[in-house]
């Protein structure tokens, strides 16, 4: 069996599952690989960034065919469960979450780097697993795939969970000028690989990610309306 069969086999199991991983990453009910462009439209299910990456075309007997595109949804900073204050003013570590879908037939793609704000850190951690439904080993995207990192504020993960999606890890560190509620640019680095692994293009995109402002500012206004309903100073 070629290397080139082989490959298509691998990815084509993988395309079925990691069709329901974008659906699950990005709050629709899509569960087969033919929604999946109808899928990366739709609007992020949380209050994260966007950002799409059109693949070059190819050429084929005069003709040129789309190899499709990568979409990036849902890119948030999450906003620290513990030690929040001390987290900011050291600048981070902060969790990074998103789910990046490759709705390419044609086309593996591979998350290389991400690029913070000017002297700040960004680590990859991609899933341990090389076999869950949508990826094909590390941070790599097998065609129809998805891959996920992070868990959003105030977002279940249950239906991910339930269907054995596994998540990466990405931490973002010296970063002082991360505040609640701003946003933040990250850019997102790309290597592009037809089914045989031969290295097509190097793509990227720059996306505004916005920085959790966590709960506690909406307590603080709770007690105060209610102190003001008191008639309380």
């Amino acid at each position: 069996m070629s290397v080139l069969n082989r490959t298509t086999g691998r990815l084509a199991k993988a395309a079925a599952v990691g069709a329901f991983g974008v659906a699950i990453a990005l709050g629709s009910t899509a569960c087969s690989a033919g929604k999946i462009s109808q899928t990366t439209n739709q609007l992020p299910a949380v209050n994260g960034g966007a950002g799409t990456i059109g693949l070059a075309p190819s050429e084929m007997n005069g003709e040129t065919i789309s190899n499709g595109q990568i979409s990036i949804r849902n890119a948030q900073i999450v906003y620290p469960v513990k030690n929040s204050d001390a987290t900011f003013d050291k600048g981070g570590p902060f969790d990074v979450s998103f789910a990046i879908a490759n709705d390419s037939p044609t086309r593996e793609i591979k998350l290389v780097e991400i690029i913070g704000p000017q002297g700040s850190n960004v680590e990859i951690t991609p899933p341990k697993s090389g076999d869950s439904a949508s990826q094909t080993g590390g941070s790599t995207i097998a065609p129809n795939g998805v891959l996920i990192a992070g868990v959003p504020a105030n977002v279940n993960t249950g239906a991910a969970q339930a269907a054995d999606i596994e998540r990466g890890t990405v931490t973002l560190s010296n970063a002082k000028g991360v505040r609640p509620g701003l946003n933040m640019p990250l850019v997102f680095k790309f290597e592009v690989h037809d089914l045989s692994g031969k290295r097509i293009e190097t793509v990227q995109t720059s996306v505004e990610t916005p920085v959790d402002a966590g709960t506690l500012p909406e307590r603080r206004d709770a007690i105060a309306d209610a102190r003001a309903e008191q008639g309380e100073h």
